[in-house]
């Protein structure tokens, strides 16, 4: 572990925002709290969850590390811990720094140094893709004041680093540091075998294009159904199509475009696929489409191409940040682009192979233990007031 001093500090950390079904930010949450502990066995730290999540870090962190359940996982209950509890037990145990890992920070600073981790602005640059909590006035005026009452903020790309600066100019620039997230290792090119039972158990067929992420109008699925429809009229395609993820909200659209007689046994809609899986999953499909409209990091491109899977993404936000030169990139806006993409990258063997290759070597450059060690040193300067 490389440390700025010697000496022992203490870390809280609040992961209380942890949902039952994994998304982007909270494998982040939990990826960076396996990591640290793989980095620094020096520092103490406490990781506060809901009592629902007490088992679910058992046996994987070293002697330094305390995970105490303070909370339960409905709203309210999370809202009073974070605003009211976490404050007092942060100043009580006497923290050097308290990490608020999910966009919102106690309104009541306190004595303690604050880090506060904005994974993207999309309630502010994408508000009508956001249910209704997410683009209120009062979340958005808290948010703000969030990033304004932190001593460092992370983001985990410049992309969501020029959208934190951009409505909150009066942040400086040094206040808000990038952080990319990492890549596990469980993504990787596997045997067709383990694809081939992982595939029957979720009643699968074995030639499909995969999306993966949550079902919900930000990620812009509508194009990406109305393109697979044109491949399968146009006889260009036999893979299937399948959408896995948890299903958000604003999905009645795409439902409806699914239901047609083109379409009929050909879309596939999983739902939720347990982590266990969704290695496997990735690794079986012909190719990885994500023509979401924006992203703060964009896991699910990096996994399937980690996965040795072709990709076609947009190209916006940190997608065309993380990806370029290593994915197909294409407006999302653009039916045709998407189209001949497609087309592209599932009838062209040199086409397929060169992305392969590509995202391979790319996605190998994005390390959970990378991701611990700037947190850490970035831990260690707020406590020594560097920032």
């Amino acid at each position: 572990m490389t440390s700025l001093h010697s000496g022992t500090r203490r870390f809280a950390l609040d992961l209380t925002a942890l949902l039952p079904e994994v998304t982007g930010v909270d494998q982040y949450m939990i990826q960076l709290v396996l990591h640290l502990g793989k980095v620094d066995q020096q520092n103490q730290y406490r990781v506060y969850v809901n009592w629902e999540d007490r088992n679910r870090l058992t046996g994987l962190l070293p002697a330094n590390f305390q995970v105490i359940p303070l909370s339960v996982r409905p709203r309210v209950a999370r809202l009073v811990f974070q605003q009211a509890l976490l404050p007092i037990v942060a100043e009580y145990w006497d923290a050097d720094v308290v990490h608020s890992p999910s966009f919102i920070m106690p309104m009541v600073r306190g004595r303690r140094h604050h880090v506060l981790t904005i994974h993207d602005m999309t309630s502010f640059t994408l508000p009508r893709h956001h249910i209704p909590l997410r683009r209120s006035l009062a979340y958005r005026q808290l948010l703000l004041w969030s990033i304004r009452r932190a001593h460092v903020i992370t983001v985990p790309s410049r992309s969501s680093q020029e959208d934190v600066l951009h409505w909150v100019p009066d942040v400086p620039r040094s206040k808000v540091r990038v952080i990319p997230a990492g890549i596990g290792e469980e993504f990787r090119v596997y045997p067709q075998e383990a694809i081939r039972k992982t595939l029957e158990r979720l009643g699968l067929p074995a030639s499909y294009i995969l999306y993966v992420g949550t079902i919900e109008p930000r990620k812009n699925l509508e194009l990406l159904v109305q393109g697979y429809k044109r491949l399968v009229i146009m006889g260009n395609t036999k893979e299937h199509l399948v959408l896995a993820g948890r299903r958000g909200w604003g999905y009645d659209n795409l439902l409806n475009q699914i239901e047609t007689p083109e379409l009929q046994n050909r879309v596939h809609i999983v739902g939720y696929v347990h982590q266990k899986e969704l290695p496997l999953l990735y690794a079986g499909a012909s190719l990885f489409v994500y023509p979401s409209l924006q992203e703060g990091f964009g896991f699910p491109p990096l996994e399937a191409m980690a996965c040795g899977v072709p990709t076609v993404s947009s190209q916006t936000s940190s997608l065309g940040e993380n990806l370029q030169g290593a994915a197909k990139l294409i407006s999302p806006h653009d039916l045709e682009a998407l189209i001949e993409a497609m087309k592209q990258l599932l009838n062209d063997e040199a086409s397929r192979k060169h992305y392969r290759q590509e995202g391979l070597v790319r996605a190998s450059k994005f390390r959970w233990e990378e991701t611990a060690l700037q947190t850490l040193r970035c831990y260690q300067e707020v406590a020594l007031g560097r920032t």
